[in-house]
C-alpha cells in the first residue's frame, strides 16, 4: 500500500474526503474519517458530572440494599471464621483424646508388667521362706535349748492366754510339733 490515496474513479465523495483530508491535516485539525462533513472542533473534556434521575426514595433503597448486602457478607465471613475455629477445636480435641488414650494404654501395660513383677517376687518370697522353714530342725532346736542352753517348758500355769482380732491373720507353714 504505497499509495495511500483511496480514490476511486467515478466518486466525487472520496475525492472530496481526501482533499478535506489533506487540508485537515496542514492545519492539524480533527478530522472525521470517510466523511464529508466538516471537521469537528476538539473540545475540553469535562469532569464527569453526575446527573441523577433517581428520587430520594430510590437512593434511600439502593443504600439500603448495599447496607443489606454488605450486612449478609459479613455475617457469611463471621459464620465461615467460627466455623473454622470449630473445626480447628474439634481436631485439636481429637489429637488430646488420641493421646490421652495412648497414655492409657501405655499405664495399663506398665501396671500389668508391675503385677507380674510382684507376683514374681512374692513367689521367689514363698519359696524362699518355705525352704528356710524346711532347714530349721524343731527337735534339734529343742535339744540345743534345753541341753546346751538350760530352757525349761513353761510350767501350766504360766502361760498367758490373749483374745485375737479379727483382723489379724498367722500363716502356718508347718505343724507345731507337741510338746513331750
Amino acid at each position: 500500500m504505497a499509495d495511500r490515496r483511496r480514490y476511486t474513479e467515478g466518486s466525487s465523495a472520496r475525492q472530496l474526503n481526501e482533499a478535506n483530508r489533506a487540508r485537515h491535516r496542514a492545519e492539524g485539525e480533527r478530522y472525521m474519517s470517510s466523511s464529508a462533513a466538516p471537521a469537528m472542533v476538539p473540545q475540553p473534556r469535562r469532569k464527569h458530572q453526575k446527573t441523577s434521575h433517581l428520587t430520594e426514595e430510590n437512593r434511600r433503597n439502593i443504600a439500603a440494599r448495599k447496607a443489606e448486602k454488605k450486612a449478609v457478607t459479613n455475617a457469611q465471613i463471621r459464620y465461615t471464621a467460627g466455623m473454622v475455629v470449630a473445626i480447628v477445636i474439634a481436631v485439636a480435641l481429637c489429637c488430646y483424646l488420641l493421646k490421652l488414650i495412648s497414655d492409657v494404654r501405655v499405664a495399663k501395660n506398665t501396671v500389668a508388667d508391675l503385677k507380674e513383677q510382684v507376683a514374681t517376687q512374692l513367689d521367689e518370697n514363698t519359696g524362699y521362706s518355705a525352704g528356710l522353714d524346711s532347714m530349721v530342725d524343731l527337735n534339734n532346736i529343742y535339744d540345743i535349748a534345753t541341753q546346751k542352753l538350760g530352757m525349761v517348758y513353761s510350767q501350766p500355769g504360766q502361760t498367758l492366754y490373749y483374745s485375737q482380732n479379727s483382723d489379724d491373720y498367722v500363716i502356718q507353714y508347718k505343724d507345731v510339733p507337741e510338746a513331750k
